[in-house]
């Protein structure tokens, strides 16, 4: 790792060696392309993996609701919600868990877990529901059936 000392129309490369930190890679759309950002302070890294992680969880519960309450019973839905929480929860283990204290860390992970639970949750009861409703428009029809064979056969 490299940093540089710039001096009026000078510039001299000094060595730092080795740096352990968060690596990330900032959206490049202004005058100067950069490459990747290494974060090497624990309160800033705390910091910046708090606010991601928090974004990614809006997301997540974004995606949850909409697709809870809309009409959709496909099984794409349920697969991209549930592959949205995974993918959350691989963040958590593979690339944030570094840089997170300790006591933040088991806060994401009660959290993403119980979100999935929550998920599947009220995933099975609105399916339950549901079930409830047409065997009850089933049961309702065949009976209103029976009725109207009843009513033709008498005098």
């Amino acid at each position: 790792m490299y940093y540089i000392k710039r001096k009026i129309k000078k510039c001299k490369f000094n060595d730092m060696g080795e740096l352990y930190g968060l690596e990330i890679k900032p959206k490049g759309n202004g005058e100067f392309k950069v490459g990747k950002v290494l974060i090497c302070g624990d309160n800033l890294r705390n910091k910046y993996s708090k606010k991601q992680l928090d974004k990614r969880f809006s997301k997540l519960y974004k995606k949850i609701y909409d697709f809870l309450i809309s009409d959709d019973d496909s099984e794409d839905g349920i697969k991209a919600c549930l592959g949205e929480i995974e993918k959350v929860k691989q963040a958590i283990f593979n690339k944030y868990k570094e840089h997170l204290k300790n006591k933040l860390y088991r806060e994401y992970l009660i959290r993403i877990v119980l979100t999935e639970n929550e998920f599947r949750n009220k995933y099975m009861e609105r399916e339950y529901y549901a079930n409830v409703i047409r065997n009850s428009f089933k049961m309702a029809s065949m009976e209103f059936a029976d009725t109207e064979k009843e009513k033709g056969k008498g005098r």
